[in-house]
């Protein structure tokens, strides 16, 4: 009888302990009602007290877990978010929570904890399509990103000091083609709104001088994402929200004309739209502005674009080609922050959708003349970091990169440099720096200016004018020969010789005083780009663009008499030279004369090295001596 009274009592025991327990599960599952709610309603501070207070009384109350997890990563608080994860994994047989861990190891940068996670979830049977492909791409990086940090890029940023700097954040540095300006964006936080306004600062020897406001262009809207043209002469930037855009942001532009940045103005359609436009960078031949945008047509959320600037109209509007998006380089996601090097041939830009580190990553491509995209690749760490890494530029002589950080995070953002690594570097740029005159007044000329690439039989010249100063900036990748030649109506023209195809580490820039000498009895012009095979007067193919040039002036001038004289350096035997130098010249008659200009206007004759214009004990005097001279006999 006694037993029976015990087995009772315990089952009464246990049936009130049941009922208590599903009261408390009821409790428990109301409170997790309202914490949803709360949590749906973005009253965060109420879902995270709830949700604490649930697990304070069933820890193992795996959806409380979830729910904290879900928060504290909309609030990217990613070690909070672990740790509620990694205590549902163990309650909760969902496989999905092991990618969700994956994620998070992956924000952080602990890579090999999110691999063993991305490879757990791989084993799941039921993975959607589309996930599939990303968790793919997850895995690829979490390998990439342990070979990388085991094989690092040199990487050594330098603050560019207190006179660019300040507690105010500085970004989007833009150093301009000869290295002597830095244009940057600084985000001023003032008594009132946070505002974003151009600066420019100068190179005085190695350090740089106190950054000045760029006031023209600033307003009290903000400016920012700049990019300049090679001549320093064109700004292109970023703004949103103003009265005159287009879409929530545009790309705007101004001109320094006669020493005065102009007024700001919308750069138009179709260049923006409806959509998001922004962080132009202007190729250094002004012929492509690549941007990003969210625009439709695209292949992912933001994309990389280019569009073909044919420069200004009669109304000084930009006049732009069709936008072609550079599908090579885009993904599902962002692609944004694109930075053309002044040789038009090495590009950057960041993803956050390739194969990297985490976050934006900043990668490297080619672009060839024709707009075909290789050699994609990851600039590797520590260049990136598992943290967003965007907005990168480069020195036109390639081993200096520019680029903003808070890794001093007293300063806010600051703006850095570092040596490029030797892998990473593009390929190196010189300039033309001239100034054009009349020789005779010294008065500017306006004079056309063309710029031929020897090397490239389908490179179309570049055709430029200069300034109302008689001045103008042009880039020179090296690696290639060019012919420089500047005319204008009424003068004999200019020609010059730029011998870059062997010059690998060539930084001198050509900067060139020219005198056009007008059109009289007498006047002489000194061409260097006729060239012969070696101890022969057989003219060879790249001299053709100089011949036509010639043939040129010779049919617009039509009543002109010129005498065609071909001179050598002083190397080999004398007598030979000068016959050499005769040969020579009669070739260029031969030529001129097949090309449709009369003989009866022609005449040769060879001095051989007895005329030189240089010393011949240098490599550069000799090349000066070596030419075909136009020299004016009757008009």
């Amino acid at each position: 009888m006694k037993s029976l009274k015990i087995l009772f009592f315990v089952v009464v025991c246990t049936l009130i302990s049941e009922g208590i327990l599903a009261q408390e599960n009821k409790r428990l599952d109301k409170l997790f009602e309202e914490a949803r709610n709360d949590y749906a309603a973005n009253r965060y501070s109420e879902a995270i007290k709830t949700g604490t207070q649930i697990l304070q009384k069933d820890a193992n109350y795996a959806q409380a877990h979830l729910l904290l997890a879900e928060i504290y990563k909309d609030m990217d608080s990613t070690r909070l978010e672990i740790k509620h994860l990694s205590k549902a994994v163990d309650l909760d047989n969902n496989p999905l929570i092991d990618f969700r861990l994956g994620e998070a190891f992956y924000k952080l940068g602990m890579y090999s904890e999110a691999l063993s996670f991305y490879e757990k979830y791989k084993e799941n049977k039921t993975i959607p399509e589309k996930r599939q492909f990303l968790l793919a791409c997850k895995i690829a990086s979490c390998r990439f990103a342990i070979n990388s940090i085991q094989n690092p890029v040199d990487f050594e940023p330098t603050n560019l000091g207190e006179q660019i700097n300040t507690p105010n954040d500085e970004y989007w540095p833009t150093p301009t083609l000869d290295g002597k300006h830095l244009v940057f964006t600084r985000l001023m936080k003032g008594s009132g709104r946070p505002q974003e306004d151009f600066f420019m600062a100068e190179l005085d020897s190695f350090n740089w001088e106190n950054a000045l406001p760029i006031s023209a262009v600033n307003t009290d809207d903000n400016e920012g994402a700049q990019t300049l043209s090679a001549d320093a002469k064109i700004l292109f930037f970023t703004a949103c929200n103003r009265n005159d855009g287009m879409g929530s942001c545009d790309i705007y532009f101004s001109r320094l004309i006669n020493g005065k940045w102009s007024e700001p103005q919308n750069a138009g359609a179709p260049l923006n739209t409806t959509s998001w436009e922004g962080q132009p960078s202007l190729s250094s031949d002004n012929k492509y502005l690549y941007f990003s945008s969210n625009r439709k047509g695209g292949k992912g959320k933001k994309d990389i674009w280019r569009i073909a600037f044919n420069g200004f109209t009669a109304t000084g509007l930009p006049n732009w080609g069709t936008p072609e998006n550079l599908e090579a380089l885009n993904t599902s996601g962002d692609e944004i922050s694109p930075f053309i090097h002044a040789n038009n041939h090495n590009f950057y830009f960041a993803s956050d959708t390739h194969v990297g580190m985490g976050g934006l990553d900043l990668f490297t491509a080619t672009i060839s003349e024709n707009g075909q995209v290789a050699e994609l690749k990851n600039m590797g760490y520590p260049i990136n970091t598992h943290k967003d890494d965007l907005g990168l530029t480069i020195s036109s002589i390639g081993d200096i990169a520019y680029f903003s950080s808070a890794r001093e995070s007293d300063n806010g953002l600051d703006i850095f440099s570092f040596n490029l690594d030797r892998g990473l570097q593009p390929r190196a740029v010189t300039y033309i720096k001239a100034k054009v005159s009349n020789k005779t007044t010294a008065q500017p000329v306006m004079a056309d200016i063309e710029l031929v690439n020897l090397n490239s039989s389908l490179a179309e010249p570049r055709i430029e004018k200069a300034d109302i100063n008689g001045e103008i900036m042009l880039a020179l990748p090296v690696g290639r020969n060019y012919a420089f030649n500047v005319s204008e109506e009424g003068f004999m023209f200019y020609s010059h010789a730029m011998r870059l195809a062997d010059a690998n580490s060539l930084t001198d820039p050509f900067i060139l005083n020219i005198q056009l000498e007008p059109i009289e009895v007498g006047a002489e012009m000194d061409l260097y780009n006729i060239y012969y095979e070696t101890d022969s007067f057989a003219i060879l193919a790249e001299s053709e663009p100089e011949l036509q040039k010639l043939v040129a002036f010779l049919q617009n001038n039509s009543k002109l008499r010129v005498e065609i004289q071909g001179h050598t350096d002083s190397s080999g035997n004398p007598e030979s030279n000068l016959e050499l130098s005769k040969l020579r010249a009669k070739s260029v008659v031969d030529y001129l004369a097949e090309n449709g200009v009369g003989e009866n206007r022609l005449q040769s004759e060879g001095y051989g090295d007895t005329r030189p214009v240089a010393t011949n004990e240098t490599v550069e005097g000799r090349r000066l001596n070596r030419r075909t001279t136009i020299k004016i006999i009757a008009k």
